[in-house]
């Protein structure tokens, strides 16, 4: 019969800054309230998230299991980090985040949501930020960065995410996060692929077939039957 369209899942990596400017005027607790809404209006859905400073760190991996993103965003506060973790080193982090979903996803679409309010300090001219698009583009991922904070995105990042097929945005408070992430998410609706065959049973002809034999045995067995004598 008609196969029913299936839902393709979305891989989607959360890269979350977590140097010490994110820790200021609550920054942080605004990203990761929005994180967690996005995280729940997109139920089916893959989810993992990397946490980055002057290095990366794989914080969850892709798991549909949302409580181990949810539980984790508290302990990465930028509060809680080490001091070697000051900078923000973003180039760095979506390799690091590239590498992770090839290994990781090895299906549906691949998405990387970028959530920082610094400059880049490994991404300082053109041909670092092609080398980073070219390595988003051979693995298939799109990029989408958030940029929390009152000043303008950098030019840098912002290039790499339109090269990637997606967008930057600036959020300077809670709404502002809430409006991008649901955008974010209007940008990326659920898609559907045909399913495969769905068999069925065949059965109502040879039913038919069936009950009409035993009409003619069970007549047969009353009265009307051939007799050679």
């Amino acid at each position: 019969r008609q196969p029913q369209d299936e839902r393709v899942l979305s891989n989607i990596q959360f890269c979350v800054d977590v140097s010490g400017s994110m820790g200021v005027n609550r920054r942080y607790e605004m990203a990761s309230t929005a994180i967690t809404e996005f995280v729940d209006a997109r139920e089916g859905d893959a989810f993992g998230m990397t946490i980055f400073g002057s290095y990366p760190i794989r914080w969850v991996p892709l798991t549909q299991d949302l409580d181990a993103i949810r539980n984790a965003l508290p302990f990465a506060d930028p509060r809680r980090q080490p001091s070697h973790m000051g900078g923000t080193s973003i180039g760095k982090a979506l390799r690091f985040c590239t590498a992770n979903m090839t290994a990781e996803a090895t299906g549906g679409e691949r998405m990387i949501i970028l959530v920082s309010d610094g400059v880049s300090s490994d991404l300082r001219d053109n041909t670092d930020a092609l080398d980073v698009v070219e390595v988003l583009e051979e693995a298939d991922i799109t990029l989408y960065h958030v940029h929390v904070g009152t000043s303008s995105v950098p030019a840098v990042v912002q290039d790499i995410a339109r090269e990637s097929g997606g967008e930057a945005f600036v959020a300077t408070d809670s709404r502002s996060l809430a409006k991008v992430f649901d955008h974010i998410d209007r940008l990326k609706p659920d898609r559907f692929a045909r399913g495969g065959t769905v068999p069925m049973d065949f059965f109502f002809p040879f039913a038919m077939i069936g009950l009409g034999a035993l009409a003619v045995h069970f007549v047969g067995l009353l009265w009307m039957r051939y007799t050679p004598w």
